[in-house]
């Protein structure tokens, strides 16, 4: 008798929280910069030499995790997708979005150091405005159409994996401090209870640093 195999466990919709929680901190931290870029625009003044150099460096920072983010898509997530559903599956137009994006970040980069000239200051608000539009819309199509090819076909330990890859390269002050700081009383709860101590402790050393970085930025009110 030949031996029983057992089909490997596909991955749940709840264990793509982490990938949502990413989404949310993306969308988040752009509608400060647009609302920032706004009161910018309406009255440069208030925004002095310390404060607009503290701007771009948060914009560096926020360019570089989004290109990590979808980097790490189009070279590990769609080919594990494709492995996992078969070639039928076509990422063609998330992939254009992709390449849409990386020159749109690379103009906030270089525009966000001449603020707040006027010059700079426009086409900053037009970029950021762009972005917005872009990213909502790609958000919204790749939870709607990649999510359930996961839960369908890739198993939970491919799954694992990737998402331990995929944190890989990433800036634990900026990146893991913003997704703690997004996450709701209930998965603060929960994260508590299953993540180890010692990242706990790191998270909320760093934390502290990242308050700061964004009280430069963002004002009392984050």
């Amino acid at each position: 008798m030949a031996p029983v195999t057992t089909a490997p466990r596909l991955t749940t919709d709840e264990e793509l929280f982490g990938m949502r929680l990413a989404h949310r901190v993306i969308l988040h931290d752009l509608a400060r910069i647009s609302r920032l870029s706004d009161e910018m625009v309406a009255d440069p003044s208030r925004f002095d030499r310390t404060r607009c150099a503290a701007i771009s460096d948060y914009v560096a920072l926020f360019a570089t995790s989004l290109h990590h983010h979808h980097t790490v898509e189009d070279l590990a997530l769609w080919p594990l997708i494709t492995e996992s559903a078969g070639p039928h599956v076509d990422f063609t137009e998330l992939t254009g979005d992709h390449d849409e994006l990386d020159p749109i970040l690379d103009n906030l980069v270089r525009l966000a150091p001449e603020l707040p000239g006027k010059t700079a200051l426009a086409e900053f608000a037009q970029t950021v405005r762009r972005l917005r539009e872009l990213l909502d819309e790609h958000i919204d199509d790749e939870e709607r159409t990649v999510f359930p090819l996961i839960t369908g076909y890739v198993s939970a330990d491919a799954w694992q994996s990737f998402e331990k890859e995929a944190q890989r390269g990433g800036r634990a002050d900026f990146d893991l401090t913003r997704a703690f700081a997004a996450m709701t009383a209930e998965e603060t709860a929960r994260a508590r209870k299953q993540l180890p101590f010692l990242l706990l402790v790191l998270v909320s050393v760093l934390a502290r640093k990242q308050r700061r970085r964004e009280r430069a930025v963002f004002g009392a009110e984050t």
